[in-house]
């Protein structure tokens, strides 16, 4: 735990946000860039969204595994239904703009292909945030 004076919730916050989507960049760039989803690269997504909370020195109390919990599942629906399918049109030749998202979306196999995706990686996502709230209910509880 980094020591030193603690900050509210919304810091907290921020810093779970930026940790989970730093976290979220190999799963993002094997992706779009490795033609594949790795599954596996989803789980460590709510260590990096904890990591991020605690450097950021947000509360730590009983709230924090929700928090992290919310801020994991937000930092995988961005990324899979943002972020990669905006990355996925640039590669292809697209801008990198909201007209490419709407555009994408309108084809049936991509966003039936895209949602599958999102099913699997809220599921991995589900599975490494079991991981980590055991580790953050101890943290909680030592405080």
């Amino acid at each position: 735990m980094i020591e030193g004076k603690k900050n509210g919730y919304v810091i907290g916050v921020l810093g779970a946000l930026i940790g989970g989507l730093i976290a979220s960049l190999p799963w993002i760039l094997m992706y779009v860039y490795g033609d594949m989803i790795l599954s596996l690269l989803a789980l460590p997504i709510a260590l990096g969204a904890w990591k991020g909370y605690q450097l950021f020195k947000g509360k730590e109390d009983k709230k924090l595994p929700y928090i992290v919990a919310v801020i994991s599942l937000l930092c995988v629906t961005v990324a899979t239904l943002i972020i990669i399918p905006l990355l996925l049109g640039v590669e292809n030749g697209w801008t990198f703009s909201l007209d490419t998202l709407e555009s994408l979306y309108n084809f049936s196999d991509f966003k039936t292909a895209i949602m599958k995706d999102y099913a699997i990686s809220v599921l991995f996502t589900f599975m490494g945030i079991g991981g980590i709230l055991g580790k953050i209910k101890e943290s909680v509880d030592d405080e």
